[in-house]
């Protein structure tokens, strides 16, 4: 092996030929269906679900600024992602970029990266499908109908109300093959499918915008105590009480009132723990007086009241478990920061994180863009556009229009959206599962509306609808990064297959599909949402950095659509980008380099030997048919 061979490129001229002959997908889309694409990828589990967990966790009301803060690194990223996909419209996205730029080994690490930003995806966004599947049950038989929690989450996953541990996520499995199915007919079929999937979500976003509007009250943005924010370690302690309670009476089956009294009495005793140790901790920073922070204190005490242990017995066993959630507490105080936690750095930005907690701020700026990183899994269907390139009518004009438009649509209604909801619930009582129709459920309830209830119904489908769209859009485009793959040798030849009648690459789809199916079964969905943030970013970073270098490396090539002001756009996209991946956990980004390890494994006990490319340059044979199609220089 030629160590120079691991940065072998793929010249533009070489993908355009590649492209061609009976390999080649179906032109069957153009600006509307692509856009349609973007979209229906872009609002789904992102706006029905991630929404609710980054308010009531991690940002509080300031989550809207959160969105904000990802648009802007996507508008970056998109613009580089256009000039990209309109000079070289085929499928693989970042990965086939890379190949042209960086060269094969960064190419596979992308491809891999990418595995990330797909199949994972898929698997969060059906996880959380089967959460709206439940809501709309219950919300079309008035509370009567719903699915058994042991079949709604993954093992892993602690619920109140449950005794012992879920089974699987049966839905999930279901919807996925389902859209398996779809997708091996057809990409017609497929487009079709999900035009009318994102009418349906779309229309179901309208109305959450209209109707929820009535019900804001602004004192949820600007008048919610910092005091009444979630603690991480508060949602460990379900488990602890659980587990206790095992150990405490090993022959005697422990009901799930039980677990749910003790959790309770957990929560309210470290709540006034906590809040006595923060305010102390304030008051020395100058950032409270004691007035306010005696205010703070009793008003803690007087709401923690209710659940505090009664009996002398209640309160021993809540002292015992004090020391494990404190343990638990030091795990995770420094999640908010991220990796700039392990470096030292969030030490100097605490006092500034301080200094910004507030009502609409409570968990500062670390918050915000830890949010941030968060949401980030909102935005990544514009970048699935590029992955159906090969498919477009009239790439050179429709990918930039797609990629751009459906970015300027999706944020919008995102802004939208998550005002509605911070709004209409105070944020730390925010449903995390099915936050929007969770919210209209309760306002059902507390308003006795028949509209509202109605609205409860409308929004579970679209919910239904939204998530459903993403699945097809992230399941078709992962199936696409392998088929590029697997054309270049990279993977095995069975992914590059094109069904001789459907012309999709429907042996792609099974394994992919199969695989969702057993992620999205089995995983927590918290961490395939960490996960599949940070494969994104990287690739999105990636991209900026790899469309600057080709302007160097091919000053006169062709391109039907330029990044503006690419020396200021590129460069800020991939500090931007790597600046929001700093404030994912530091476990996430173990699991990264492992993830990357075992690509590499894979790349030199397989890819590398079968590359085309590295074969060619060591048989000195050029490549049949890369002549100069398309790339005329602009002189």
């Amino acid at each position: 092996m030629h160590w120079k061979h691991l940065f072998a490129k793929k010249d533009l001229e070489t993908l355009l030929a590649e492209m061609a002959g009976e390999h080649r997908l179906h032109r069957a889309l153009g600006p509307v269906a692509l856009t349609t694409i973007g979209v229906g990828c872009i609002i789904g589990a992102g706006i029905f679900v991630v929404t609710g967990k980054a308010a009531a966790l991690d940002a509080g009301p300031a989550v809207i600024v959160s969105y904000l803060v990802c648009a802007v690194s996507c508008v970056l990223a998109a613009l580089c992602y256009a000039e990209f996909a309109a000079m070289a419209p085929v499928a693989g996205s970042a990965y086939t970029y890379a190949y042209t730029t960086l060269g094969e080994i960064f190419a596979w690490m992308i491809g891999w990266d990418l595995i990330l930003e797909y199949a994972m995806a898929c698997a969060t966004v059906a996880s959380a499908w089967s959460n709206y599947l439940n809501k709309f049950l219950l919300a079309i038989s008035n509370d009567y109908l719903q699915i058994p929690k042991q079949l709604l989450f993954d093992p892993f996953t602690s619920v109140e109300g449950l005794a012992g541990h879920p089974w699987l996520s049966l839905p999930s499995v279901c919807i996925t093959l389902v859209i398996m199915a779809i997708l091996i007919l057809g990409i017609r079929e497929s487009a079709r499918t999900n035009a009318v999937l994102v009418s349906i979500k779309l229309s179901v976003v309208l109305l959450v915008i209209g109707v929820g509007c009535a019900y804001i009250q602004p004192a949820n943005w600007t008048s919610i105590p910092y005091a009444e924010r979630s603690l991480p370690e508060e949602f460990a302690m379900h488990d602890l009480a659980r587990n206790h309670l095992l150990k405490q009476n090993p022959d005697k089956e422990i009901t799930a009132e039980e677990v749910d009294r003790l959790t309770k009495q957990l929560r309210s005793e470290y709540r006034v723990s906590w809040i006595k140790q923060e305010t102390e901790r304030l008051q020395k920073a100058g950032r409270l007086s004691k007035d306010e922070a005696q205010g703070m204190v009793d008003s803690t005490i007087a709401k923690a009241m209710a659940n505090m242990p009664r009996t002398e017995e209640d309160h021993q066993t809540v002292q015992e478990l004090l020391p494990e959630v404190r343990e638990t507490a030091k795990a995770t105080a420094t999640k908010s920061w991220g990796i700039l936690a392990f470096l030292g750095i969030d030490r100097w930005l605490q006092p500034i994180d301080d200094s910004l907690r507030g009502p609409f701020m409570p968990y500062g700026l670390s918050g915000i863009m830890l949010g941030a990183a968060i949401v980030f899994f909102a935005y990544i269907g514009f970048d699935s556009i590029s992955t159906h390139a090969e498919e477009a009518k009239n790439p050179a004009r429709d990918m930039p229009i797609a990629i751009l438009s459906s970015l300027a649509v999706c944020t919008v209604l995102y802004v939208a959206v998550t005002a509605v909801i911070t709004g209409m619930v105070p944020y730390p009582n925010i449903d995390i599962h099915a936050p929007i129709a969770a919210a209209f459920a309760d306002k059902a309830i507390e308003e006795k509306s028949t509209l509202l209830k109605i609205a409860t119904s409308l929004i579970a489908a679209g919910g239904l609808a939204g998530m459903t769209s993403v699945l097809l859009v992230m399941l078709q485009s992962q199936a696409r990064i392998f088929m590029a793959m697997s054309r270049d040798g990279l993977l095995p030849k069975v992914f590059s297959v094109v069904h001789p009648r459907f012309r999709t690459p429907h042996l792609s789809t099974l394994i992919t599909g199969t695989g969702i199916c057993l992620v999205a079964a089995f995983t927590p969905i918290q961490k395939l949402e960490e996960m599949v943030n940070i494969g994104t970013l990287m690739a999105f970073a990636i991209v900026c950095a790899a469309v600057l270098m080709l302007r160097i490396q091919r000053p006169n090539a062709k391109r039907p659509f330029r990044c503006p002001v690419i020396w200021i756009v590129a460069p800020l996209g991939v500090v931007v980008n790597f600046a929001m991946m700093l404030f994912l956990p530091g476990d996430t980004w173990a699991r990264l380099v492992i993830w990357l390890l075992i690509g590499l494994s894979i790349y030199f006990l397989y890819s590398h030997r079968h590359s085309h490319l590295i074969k060619n340059l060591v048989h000195e044979i050029q490549v049949p048919g890369a002549v100069d199609q398309g790339f005329e220089t602009t002189e």
